[in-house]
């Protein structure tokens, strides 16, 4: 049956009607100057450089929610000079909570290496966000003629936005918060984000005024769920990126005191048995502490602060492979992650092994540097913030890797 003009164009108007409203709004909201850029980088007044652009961590968290953020300018030229190297540094809340001030403070200064070529350092740090956000910069960079690029993630997994925006609590899945990073420099979902702020009460999102609203059971849906959306984006960051990707595995302070067991009903916190536990093996006998101990496992067992305790039993009596299975087994179990988690560690060491992307593996030398793990708090200054010791190995570490894969002038080996 043959379908006149007529009727062929009624029908694709109508099946296509919903996409062009959308297109037409998108080009009305740009022509009425409603909504902001979010593009990564920006051409300067003179044309010569791209500048980042400071509003760019708003396709990440929503101006409703917070507010203005510092960052740090950068620029380079939009023609790369002969003989030189462009160098990517970007992180999320795990860069921006391993050295507080990432995104005001260049962490790594230009330099002339001995070859005299220089080395051109970009930083990125976008605070409160986590993988998704890392998943879309290193998918933008390759627009920027990148020589390498250093990515640290892998601690901000469950509490990263858009993972708990207002506007994820209707779409919490990995489809639906990848569309929302890569959508959101898009006017028309600009206007419906702050219409969605309006009608729900604010979500505090860093760090949490209540810890049991954000428990996270060690093995639970949750932990498990994110867990693989994280590996997810890892495979994906490799995938998209066309040049040297290094990812760094984030060093763990393993002997920090855990916040939160599983249990809840008990009158101290988990820091503040963890001090008695300290005091105890100080002045009370051994018998004192087995006792102690077994009346531990008893009220909490298998939980965070029970392995804890028995991990510092094991240190004192020089048992340094237990006590470092137990501090790690201590840090899975807290259910207040806002700390290094070893398990997403691993998951970077296993997606870089075997793949394009390189390993720098802090976790491993700062680990060798402080007696197999039980010293490491000599280079942190609180569970996760790194002190200026901790900042150095971490500068000199990533220097050192880039060496390595150094090959000829705008040709790092890939």
């Amino acid at each position: 049956m043959k379908v006149s003009f007529r009727r062929f164009a009624y029908n694709v108007f109508f099946r296509f009607s919903p996409l062009l409203i959308v297109v037409l709004l998108e080009l009305s909201l740009r022509f009425l100057g409603i909504g902001e850029s979010y593009l990564l980088f920006q051409r300067s007044e003179d044309g010569n450089y791209q500048e980042l652009n400071p509003l760019y961590y708003r396709r990440f968290v929503a101006a409703e929610q917070f507010g203005d953020i510092p960052i740090l300018p950068q620029r380079f030229p939009l023609e790369k000079p002969e003989g030189s190297r462009r160098i990517f540094l970007i992180g999320d809340q795990t860069l921006c909570s391993m050295i507080p001030g990432a995104n005001e403070t260049q962490l790594i200064p230009d330099f002339y290496d001995r070859d005299s070529v220089f080395n051109d350092f970009v930083q990125i740090a976008a605070p409160l966000t986590n993988s998704f956000a890392m998943k879309r910069i290193v998918k933008c960079l390759n627009k920027y003629e990148a020589d390498a690029c250093i990515v640290v993630t892998g601690a901000n997994e469950f509490y990263g936005i858009p993972r708990k925006s207002n506007w994820m609590q209707d779409i919490d899945n990995y489809y639906g918060l990848t569309a929302y990073v890569t959508l959101k420099n898009h006017r028309f979902l600009q206007v419906l984000d702050r219409f969605v702020y309006l009608k729900k009460e604010k979500v505090i999102t860093f760090p949490p005024a209540d810890i049991d609203d954000w428990a996270v059971l060690y093995g639970s849906v949750p932990y498990a769920e994110t867990k693989s959306y994280f590996e997810r984006n890892l495979k994906r960051m490799i995938k998209d990126a066309g040049y040297p990707l290094f990812f760094v595995s984030p060093p763990v302070n393993i002997t920090a005191r855990p916040y939160r067991s599983q249990f809840d009903d008990k009158e101290m916190s988990d820091a503040d048995i963890a001090r008695e536990c300290t005091v105890l093996l100080a002045n009370a006998d051994r018998f004192s502490i087995e006792r102690w101990i077994a009346e531990l496992r008893a009220w909490e067992p298998e939980t965070a602060i029970y392995y804890y305790c028995l991990a510092m039993i094991n240190e004192r009596e020089g048992n340094n492979e237990a006590a470092l299975e137990n501090y790690r087994r201590a840090l899975e179990r807290d259910i207040f992650k806002a700390r290094i988690d070893p398990g997403f560690t691993d998951v970077i060491e296993s997606q870089t092994a075997g793949s394009s992307a390189a390993l720098i593996d802090l976790r491993k030398i700062m680990t060798e540097a402080a007696s197999g793990g039980l010293k490491v708090q000599k280079f942190f200054q609180g569970p996760l913030t790194l002190n200026a010791r901790g900042k150095q190995l971490f500068a000199d570490t990533a220097l050192e890797a880039l060496r390595v894969f150094r090959g000829p002038a705008n040709d790092i080996r890939k």
